[in-house]
């Protein structure tokens, strides 16, 4: 089932937060039945059989879960079950997302007969992988509490984040669940005036850029990618610009639309997409694009990598200081290192294929480049935010780089992305200026995704600057959180005047949806 479907907006959705209001009345655990039979019966509706896959995957790390919290700390006994917890989910996905291609390698050199048919993918996948594999992980650490089933079964397939995220952290969530979210303060289980009209505002929002937006725009960039190899410059570039652009607000309509629905509910979903073309550097950029993928890859590749290349080089006599991050051999070890291989997981994580595998190269390049330049600059890194046209120069910049990785995430193959690369170099000609004119609205869009005030801005809901994090995309300092004072008018309030102009909205969302229209992210 589909947000973007009539079926969601008229009949699951009512129904959902009906049964919760009158539900809410006989308590925490009525509630939460209700929702996570809603939620199941919500990937039911896109393939019966696959929702038993799903409970069967939420049984068996349950249960996982179950023995280690049993066994004492520190213990084999949990080191082995919480080295086959995650192997039962990684082989999982690996059946699922990467069978098909492996067999097809296999079959392509002469080493099996016949090519191994297609799997059907389950949707959200990955998602409710990685999501108990972070639980099941930081259970074995002390860092989490074992939970009763209910409430488990509903962390992971709360219908709002199972299809396509955010990757939720139990320590955000689990509490919000609970039957107190603060000492001395019951918890209500029942819809909130407030949480109701942001949530749904919110989710309307989304849903505009999903319909109004991204579906519009999806044409050409499938056209473009489908003829890669005999396109003019002027068309390749001009689908390239489009697909950015539709992927774009694909996904912010997506991110959206998952945290209004879990509003709805006084859920509050981690920010998950905040204006990643207005970032001034790939680092910068992937702490606003899929911002719980970014902290997933940080806390769970990211930093055991770094961790081990630092107990080895400890082993060997090498320092591991300040000092010896900023010499060559350090720098390669401690940074270069365990950021190429997380951002080559990260790409395989996105699809089995070598163009996959050449998207997380380039991002690892980008990354590592941006460290070195702030740890061998003569200058050092000034945290300080660029402004003015120094600052339009460097998103610009940013944009041209993850734009250009796009080129081996949108493609069917490596041959296909190499045939793109061609029609980008002028191998068919320059074209014609008409060519620009399919891509108008994407053109035109360059000035909303750099400039104007985000979703969570107009609503009152910014992020709060954060401190450097550790990771692949770090250093960095996010400015510019708060909604630009000349745009002051554009702040939500639940008044008249929103009301009706949210009511023109759906109005002309109704009007062009496409129930059809599945978002990208499903895909992974």
């Amino acid at each position: 089932m589909l947000f973007n479907s009539y079926r969601f907006l008229f009949l699951f959705l009512p129904i959902t937060l009906l049964g919760y209001h009158l539900l809410g009345r006989f308590g925490r655990r009525s509630v939460m039945l209700w929702l996570a039979a809603a939620s199941l019966l919500f990937y039911a509706a896109w393939n019966p059989t696959f929702v038993l896959l799903l409970f069967l995957s939420v049984l068996i790390n349950y249960l996982v879960a179950f023995a280690i919290s049993a066994a004492s700390p520190d213990s084999a006994a949990r080191r082995y079950l919480l080295t086959a917890g995650i192997a039962s989910n990684l082989f999982l996905l690996f059946y699922f997302k990467y069978l098909f291609k492996v067999m097809l390698l296999l079959h392509t050199f002469g080493f099996t007969d016949s090519p191994h048919r297609s799997i059907l993918l389950p949707l959200g996948i990955s998602f409710f992988t990685f999501t108990q594999i972070s639980y099941l992980v930081d259970l074995a650490q002390g860092q989490a509490e074992r939970q009763d089933f209910l409430s488990y079964l509903l962390f992971v397939t709360f219908f709002p984040h199972l299809i396509a995220g955010p990757l939720l952290h139990h320590k955000e969530m689990m509490p919000q669940f609970s039957s107190s979210i603060a000492a001395g303060v019951p918890r209500s289980f029942s819809l909130r005036a407030a949480d109701v009209s942001l949530g749904l505002t919110w989710f309307l929002m989304g849903l505009a850029k999903k319909v109004l937006l991204a579906d519009t725009l999806a044409h050409t960039a499938d056209v473009t990618f489908r003829d890669a190899g005999s396109l003019s410059f002027l068309s390749a570039f001009t689908g390239l610009v489009v697909y950015s652009m539709q992927l774009y607000f694909d996904f912010s309509g997506y991110s959206d639309m998952a945290i209004g629905l879990a509003r709805i509910f006084s859920i509050r979903f981690p920010l998950n997409f905040d204006s990643p073309y207005k970032a001034t550097s790939v680092t910068e950029y992937w702490q606003r694009w899929h911002i719980t993928l970014t902290r997933y890859i940080t806390l769970y590749l990211y930093n055991p990598i770094l961790l081990g290349i630092q107990r080895r080089r400890l082993a060997r006599g090498s320092k591991i200081s300040r000092k010896a991050l900023a010499t060559p051999g350090g720098f390669t070890a401690m940074v270069a290192g365990p950021t190429f291989a997380t951002l080559l997981l990260t790409g395989l994580w996105h699809g089995a294929g070598l163009q996959f595998l050449v998207f997380g190269l380039l991002h690892g390049v980008y990354l590592t480049a941006n460290q070195a330049w702030r740890h061998f600059h003569p200058r050092g890194w000034n945290p300080s935010a660029p402004t003015g046209p120094t600052r339009f120069a460097m998103m610009l910049g940013v944009y041209v780089q993850v734009t250009f990785a796009l080129i081996f995430f949108r493609s069917s193959s490596m041959h296909a992305a190499v045939a793109l690369l061609h029609d980008l170099a002028g191998a068919h000609g320059l074209g014609t200026p008409g060519s620009l004119v399919e891509g108008s609205l994407a053109f035109v869009l360059f000035p909303v995704v750099w400039f104007l005030p985000n979703t969570q801005q107009i609503l009152g809901q910014e992020r709060v600057v954060e401190s450097p994090l550790p990771g692949p995309a770090a250093p960095t300092l996010l400015a510019h959180q708060q909604a630009p004072t000349l745009f002051a008018g554009l702040r939500w309030a639940p008044t008249l005047r929103w009301s009706l102009v949210m009511a023109v909205l759906f109005f002309a969302v109704l009007v062009e949806l496409d129930p059809t229209a599945q978002f990208l992210y499903f895909q992974f």
